[in-house]
């Protein structure tokens, strides 16, 4: 007898969003813990210390993509 598979459901959107939220928390951390306490911004090119930068928007987008990949729902056949 095979073993039977349950159908998978989409994850709701708020936490999808928690989940993009606290590893967004975990960029801005590195950031300000390691990126701006030694310096190393001065080797990344249009990083802006305290504020909004490429680096930030790229974070976010690439936070968000792993998040939409991980946590979508699988097509049940």
């Amino acid at each position: 007898m095979a073993p039977q598979e349950l159908p998978t459901m989409k994850t709701p959107g708020i936490v999808r969003f928690a989940a993009w939220l606290t590893f967004f928390n975990t960029w801005v951390l590195f950031e300000e813990t390691v990126v701006d306490r030694y310096g190393l911004w001065k080797y990344m090119p249009y990083y802006r210390v305290g504020k909004l930068c490429s680096w930030d928007i790229g974070a976010m987008a690439l936070l968000g993509f792993i998040v939409w990949r991980l946590l979508r729902g699988r097509k049940v056949a």
